[in-house]
């Protein structure tokens, strides 16, 4: 019987594997190097009750995120262990049940950790665990089902292309997550412009290379080997070109590069770009070639050339893990190499950073993966009776090989060898045969079976998912919490939550976001005729300004709202004007993002008349007049250059730019058209800002521009050119991302709303 997606048994097996696998690795990272200390047990207790809560700096702040990383996964595994699939009221009381005991096992082993000097016992961890426990619950509710269809698929389809994208999926995530380690984040332009000072941002390719040439071919051949097997799994998928996978390949490594500038720790180098792009030629070569051709094909007289490559490659690995051959064979130095080698597993790992060990983790895997790989690729061409043989030496010669490397480097006075790495190593080799054995034997068949709305979770055409709008919200509540606590954030933002109830005003600032951004486009997509457009679409953003409104009233505290707004001046009854001044600010994101939203579908060919378009205009000169003729507060005013009508519309050509470049991530679009604009929108926007926004300032004793104003840390700081272009970097990073994560959806989804606009509208 085929497994079924929403059969609570599909595949549980291998999830269970996974969860107590995951839960003893918890564990025993939490406790290595096992180094036990005993104490008594009210000692014990007194300690842990005075443990501290730490004051985290910048390099304390990677441990913190790593602890909340570490137990998402946790409580994930086991919920989809436990219950995925099951009745609602099942998950969630495991839900309800499963945070208390994540919290426990947290703080059962920060207790234990006292046994286990140098292990660090703090509150940090306690609570970045607990929280991450948490978001591991959060995640699953919103993705549960997806994740079970996606595991179902692994049992259902075995054809080549679709193994090949699914391992290329998993490769690219665990690549996306080392990249970021040790995970010390920062969004602060100053601590950014630090790193720039201090040569964490290399523009020009191999300028930063080690000086020894053998630690530089190193790092190159590291840099390129890590890029190989993403691309050639995307070559191998076949349904694509190698050309496209190419791009694709260093495409990414320029995504990695640009987020890892928001790594404190980590240099971004366009020379990975580069190595990337070396990667990526070898392994489009490699994909197309060995997986786009059957094995029985191969002819028997060529049936040596993978040995004869798998050979070569051990002599690189020989080179590699044994350079510089300083070997030493006096009895004495081996017996003190051999009392020095560490005993528990993973020991050399926990005394460095996360990212040190990640890196070697991976440099052991990637280096014999390939090895693994030629040698399945061998055994599949030989006629069937030797491969058992052939098959059987394989797997011992990959056993046997890390042993003989790490062996030798006890000799040599510059390596450290470790049973760990023999372990990785060996693992490495076993993963690239298994990998490699899987896809020979898959079908050849290049499709891949349509999975259906029900399979992935998915609300059907016409509905945008039930879990959308709670994930968005409780993400960005979070999001927006952890900001206004940044010391680098403007001040604007950081006063913008309550005091008083900073978790709950941070939820209703995140609903008034997604009400904001999610409205105008529902609206674009209304199949109106024209001319009942212009009577409607002032009237409808109206009232999409007066819940704005409710709902900033509701987040915000007043002194906020009257910044931009101004304070009542009218004696009007209530908060009446204070509304009314907000429901014309409105109608300025409004009108942009329901103009962007038209843009975008008329780019992909829906017919769409000048009327649709013109419809923004009147609810933008209300907005002009409601806001400059009408003002009640120069905050506003005093931003834009003069004149003020020039400068007015520079700006919302800038936010124009923005909502369009968001519009066209999230819309179903295909191509590489909606990376262009959304690339091409960051120095467009930027100019118009530049040239709407007033270029000198006389407040405060001080002269400053509108954007130093806006975007500096206060008033005693105001920050220089650098810093301002990084921090409108991010911020317009942070807004295409916020944005097209509320209207994806929205844009995609079926329907009445989905047609096009015929010409006689």
């Amino acid at each position: 019987m085929t497994a079924n997606a929403q059969d609570p048994d599909a595949g549980a097996a291998p999830v269970w594997i996974a969860t107590l696998a995951y839960t003893a690795f918890v564990i025993y990272g939490s406790l290595v190097p096992l180094d036990f200390h005993a104490l008594p047990w009210t000692l014990a207790l007194e300690r842990f009750r005075a443990i501290p809560f730490l004051d985290l700096g910048i390099g304390s702040r990677a441990d913190w995120v790593a602890n909340l990383l570490l137990f998402m996964p946790l409580s994930y595994l086991w919920l989809t262990a436990l219950v995925a699939g099951r009745s609602v009221a099942v998950r969630l009381a495991a839900s309800a049940m499963l945070v208390p005991a994540a919290i426990l096992l947290s703080v059962g082993i920060e207790f234990t950790q006292l046994f286990f000097p140098p292990r660090t016992v703090s509150q940090n961890d306690i609570f970045a665990e607990s929280l991450g426990a948490l978001l591991g619950v959060i995640v699953w509710w919103a993705t549960q089902r997806r994740f079970r269809a996606w595991l179902g698929e692994w049992q259902r389809t075995h054809a080549r292309a679709a193994l090949a994208e699914r391992l290329a999926g998993v490769y690219f995530a665990a690549l996306l997550v080392y990249n970021l380690l040790p995970l010390d984040l920062t969004i602060s332009a100053v601590e950014i412009f630090h790193k720039w000072r201090e040569g964490k941002v290399n523009l020009l390719p191999f300028a930063r290379l080690p000086h020894d040439p053998a630690s530089a071919l190193y790092e190159i051949a590291t840099d390129v080997l890590i890029w190989i097997p993403l691309a050639w799994l995307w070559a191998a998928d076949g349904s694509r070109s190698r050309q496209r996978a190419w791009a694709m390949t260093v495409g990414a490594a320029a995504g990695i590069e640009f987020l890892q500038l928001f790594v404190y720790s980590r240099v971004s180098d366009v020379t990975d770009i580069v190595s990337a792009a070396v990667g990526a030629t070898i392994g489009v070569g490699l994909g197309r070639g060995f997986f786009h051709a059957a094995p029985a094909s191969v002819a028997r007289t060529r049936s040596w050339m993978p040995f004869a490559l798998a050979a070569a490659w051990v002599v690189v690995l020989f080179l590699v893990f044994w350079y510089p051959f300083d070997f030493r064979h006096d009895g004495a130095y081996l017996a003190m190499r051999l009392e020095a080698m560490p005993r528990v597993p993973f020991t050399a790992y926990y005394y460095g950073t996360e990212f040190r060990a990640a890196t070697e983790f991976l440099h052991k895997i990637l280096f014999f993966a390939p090895l693994g790989g030629l040698l399945a690729f061998g055994v599949r061409a030989l006629a069937w009776r030797y491969r058992a043989i052939a098959a059987g030496l394989a797997i011992a010669g990959l056993l046997l090989l890390p042993a003989l490397i790490e062996a030798g480097q006890l000799l040599l006075p510059g390596k450290n060898a470790d049973p760990t790495d023999a372990f990785l190593e060996a693992l490495g080799g076993l993963t690239g045969y298994a990998v490699a054995r899987l896809l020979l034997r898959a079908p050849r068949s290049a499709a891949v079976r349509p999975t259906t709305h029900a399979e992935h979770g998915a609300a059907a055409p016409g509905h945008v998912p039930v879990w959308h709008f709670p994930a968005w919200v409780a993400v960005m509540t979070l999001v927006l919490r952890l900001a206004t606590q940044l010391p680098g954030m403007p001040y604007n933002v950081r006063e913008l939550l309550d005091p008083a109830a900073p978790w709950l005003s941070a939820c209703a600032l995140a609903v008034t976001i997604y009400w904001v951004a999610a409205f105008p486009v529902w609206l674009a997509r209304r199949p109106w005729h024209a001319a009942r457009r212009w009577l409607a679409l002032p009237a409808a953003l109206a009232g999409y300004g007066l819940v704005a409104f409710v709902l900033l009233d509701v987040a915000v505290p007043d002194e906020s709202l009257f910044d931009l707004a101004g304070s009542p001046i009218l004696g009007w009854p209530g908060r009446s004007e204070l509304a009314l001044r907000w429901v014309a600010l409105a109608l300025v994101p409004g009108s942009l993002i329901h103009l962007a939203v038209l843009i975008v579908r008329r780019l992909r060919g829906l017919a769409l008349r000048f009327a649709h378009f013109a419809a923004v205009v009147p609810p933008l000169v209300v907005a002009y007049w409601g806001i400059f003729m009408q003002a009640a507060t120069d905050n506003l005013t005093e931003l834009v250059a003069a004149p003020q009508p020039l400068g007015f519309v520079l700006l919302c050509s800038g936010f124009l730019a923005i909502f369009v470049a968001a519009a066209a991530l999230a819309s179903p679009w295909r191509g590489a058209a909606k990376w262009a604009i959304a690339l091409a929108s960051v120095p467009l926007a930027g100019a118009c800002f530049a040239l709407g926004l007033a270029a000198d300032i006389d407040k405060y004793g001080q002269h400053f521009s509108a954007a130093q104003f806006l975007l500096s840390r206060d008033r005693q700081h105001y920050a220089g050119g650098i810093v301002i272009g990084l921090r409108y970097a991010i911020a317009h990073v942070a807004a295409l991302l916020f944005l097209a994560t509320v209207q994806w959806p929205w844009l995609r989804r079926r329907g009445q709303a989905n047609g096009s606009f015929h010409a006689n509208h």
